[in-house]
């Protein structure tokens, strides 16, 4: 009995972590961005295997570690949440030459729009995407420059290798670096929590996931975060169904 009560208790801690649970043979193997799976992969997974016909083996740890998954031949699919070159350019940097994005091909499967969010304390209500580069770049410091109090920012933001940071770097930052005084979590949802928290932190999130603990500023324009599979080559038949299934569910 305290075996079987181990064992639940092992299986429901995996599950928790989206750690795969006895991948079996046949199973789809899907590893990477946790934005990627807990948008749209976890929450719609018996709708993906109903209407592919798979069943999938799902593992969140990070884009550049499921590209690395898959060209090891760990998964079948890598999911990312930033341009594929963003993420090859930061892997490579790493590790010069360990990634060949030549072979690798690009499948959207969703779009997210970005939020940018601040404690609820905060008197600012709206920044221009400008504003949101300067603070990410370190040229704006103070929240007093953009119409707030006189207090330091804290900018708040994935570590590196994961596709938000990557999405920054390369659509706000234009290839530049985050601030060295920011802020690192290693998930979106510790963004959130740190932003609640603190009172003069600035992050940026899912629009999805933005929740009442904190509040989401208005900007003069949207930006859109790619929701991406990636597959060696052109996928088998039994992806491509996955990929399309996925599809079907993935647009906000």
């Amino acid at each position: 009995m305290l075996k079987q009560l181990t064992a639940c208790a092992v299986l429901a801690g995996a599950l928790a972590l989206g750690i795969p649970t006895h991948a079996q043979a046949g199973d789809v193997a899907v590893h990477g961005s946790t934005t990627v799976l807990e948008m749209i992969v976890k929450p719609n997974k018996a709708k993906i295997e109903r209407k592919s016909g798979q069943r999938l083996s799902l593992l969140g740890n990070g884009s550049g570690q499921g590209i690395k998954d898959l060209m090891a031949g760990k998964a079948q699919v890598a999911m990312i949440s930033a341009p594929l070159d963003a993420v090859v350019s930061k892997l490579n940097q790493k590790d010069p030459g360990s990634v060949d994005g030549s072979l690798l091909v690009t499948h959207l499967v969703g779009a997210a729009r970005l939020a940018f969010i601040v404690n609820k304390a905060n008197k600012v209500t709206s920044l221009t995407i400008k504003q949101v580069t300067d603070i990410y770049a370190g040229r704006i410091t103070n929240w007093k420059q953009v119409g707030g109090k006189d207090a330091p920012i804290i900018p708040v933001i994935d570590i590196k290798g994961t596709g938000t940071r990557a999405m920054v770097e390369k659509k706000l930052l234009y290839g530049g670096d985050v601030v060295g005084t920011a802020l690192e979590t290693k998930t979106g949802t510790e963004i959130i929590e740190a932003v609640a928290k603190y009172p003069n932190a600035i992050g940026i999130a899912m629009e999805q996931s933005v929740v009442t603990s904190v509040r989401q500023l208005r900007v003069d324009r949207s930006i859109e975060r790619p929701l991406i599979f990636i597959t060696m080559g052109e996928p088998e038949a039994k992806v491509a169904k996955v990929i399309a299934a996925t599809r079907s569910v993935g647009f906000f």
